[in-house]
């Protein structure tokens, strides 16, 4: 398949979202109840809510992310950009849960307190994954009906 400049807009973002995504969720794999990991990963107090309900839902992300959807994703950019059919493919695929997932965390986050009403939560916590997720769905769909 033709490799376009909104093919590489696409992968290149989906290797910089998921980089980081599993870069951090890989951190709380590895150490889950940390300081850092509760600061800058998962987000909020595990004190205000159930701590066995906070740990389980985070780290079933953590590991889901890491060793499953991450993988999917980077692999799928990663045959885009080569214009490999399979990469668009499981691009798609790999698109489903960043809207899935946007869907779970905003009703999370709104019953357990931790959603914030400011342009950082909006745009960069909970914003870029649906709307990423959403664009790279469309673009690699429309690619590979065309």
């Amino acid at each position: 398949m033709e490799v376009t400049i909104l093919t590489w807009i696409v992968g290149v973002a989906g290797l910089l979202v998921m980089g980081l995504l599993v870069a951090l969720q890989l951190v709380a794999v590895v150490n889950p109840r940390g300081e850092w990991t509760l600061d800058n990963v998962y987000g909020g107090d595990p004190k205000n809510t159930d701590p066995k309900a906070f740990f389980a839902v985070n780290q079933g992300y953590a590991w889901a992310d890491t060793f499953f959807w991450g993988p999917i994703q980077i692999t799928g950019s990663i045959g885009m950009l080569l214009g490999h059919r399979w990469g668009f493919l499981l691009a798609l695929i790999g698109s489903v849960p960043f809207c899935y997932t946007a869907i779970t965390i905003f009703i999370w986050d709104r019953d357990m307190g931790f959603r914030k009403n400011t342009f950082v939560y909006w745009v960069f916590v909970w914003g870029m994954f649906p709307a990423f997720g959403v664009f790279e769905m469309v673009y690699c769909f429309v690619r590979l009906v065309a």
